[in-house]
């Protein structure tokens, strides 16, 4: 499929759906000046911009912490972002710092990523390394664990941002959202960096099929094996209408590996948000993926 109808069929899903993530959630900023959620701003490349920083309770500042970037997609708010994926409650649990970006407004109010880094528009590349200086000046963070995830065209963008500061970035998950063509030609990472990729077959706005150029791309860069070990996940609910595939690229560079998990019958959607019956949570997996990788490859 032709990129600019990928990109017609995905801002045309917006305006029908109003967006692609849940719809906003209310989000409580914290009242306390070191731990909860804190709605901020940054100034970077002549705009401010916003984005949500979540501190769990268990962060001490004792240790270095990982650093994980959620990116709503096309249309989608930080707060709907927040709400959908949960990552949250996984901070709390794992102990690592969240941090929740909001894209710039094209045509009109609809957000949208500049997910092929298009000079005229918004820097999001930029904005993201400038997150990522101040959050790691402001707190004790790993910075050989700083992790990407996005949804749909936040996928699309954190694959961007992965090609260009793959230094920066120990792994990535894409959740309905891959590359465009533009975007694998013009794609020259300078470290390896592992992907996981989930994609529903049955996904009306970003079809299924664009999917294995992406893989191919990273396999490739990665330089892991060209054939991947093919498993059948748990099939949790017979009754949910879809069962998950993982095929799973391994004994790459430094030992990264590329992960793609196959949703059959599944549609647009970030697997396991609140009101879905899948059989995977995306940000379980993508938190399960991102701990098996840091800056240099394999822990």
């Amino acid at each position: 499929m032709k990129e600019a109808t990928i990109n017609t069929i995905v801002l045309l899903g917006v305006l029908a759906l109003a967006a692609s993530c849940a719809d906003n959630e209310e989000v409580v900023v914290a009242e306390t000046a070191d731990k909860g959620l804190f709605d901020e701003t940054i100034s970077h490349d002549n705009l401010q911009r916003e984005y949500l920083l979540y501190v769990p309770e268990s962060y001490t500042g004792n240790e270095p912490v990982p650093l994980v970037f959620s990116l709503h997609g096309a249309g989608g708010t930080k707060e709907s972002q927040y709400g959908l994926c949960q990552f949250n409650l996984l901070a709390d649990r794992e102990i690592f710092i969240l941090v929740t970006p909001q894209a710039t407004s094209i045509l009109g109010n609809v957000t949208f990523w500049n997910q092929q880094n298009d000079p005229n528009r918004a820097d999001d590349v930029g904005f993201i390394e400038a997150l990522i200086d101040d959050v790691a000046s402001r707190y004790t963070i790993d910075l050989d664990r700083v992790y990407l995830a996005g949804s749909s065209n936040g996928a699309f963008m954190a694959l961007e941002i992965t090609c260009q500061l793959s230094q920066k970035i120990a792994a990535t998950a894409a959740v309905k959202g891959y590359m465009l063509p533009d975007q694998i030609n013009n794609c020259n990472p300078t470290t390896p960096t592992a992907i996981i990729q989930m994609h529903g077959t049955e996904d009306p706005l970003v079809p299924y099929g664009g999917v294995s150029a992406t893989l191919q791309f990273w396999a490739e860069t990665n330089q892991t094996a060209l054939q991947s070990t093919v498993s059948h996940l748990p099939d949790t609910d017979p009754d949910n209408g879809n069962t998950v595939v993982s095929y799973l690229y391994t004994n790459g560079t430094n030992g990264v590996e590329i992960e793609h998990l196959e949703v059959i019958g599944g549609g647009h959607d970030w697997f396991g948000e609140p009101g879905t019956d899948y059989d995977i949570n995306a940000s379980e997996k993508a938190w399960d993926f991102f701990t098996r990788f840091d800056s240099n490859g394999l822990r």
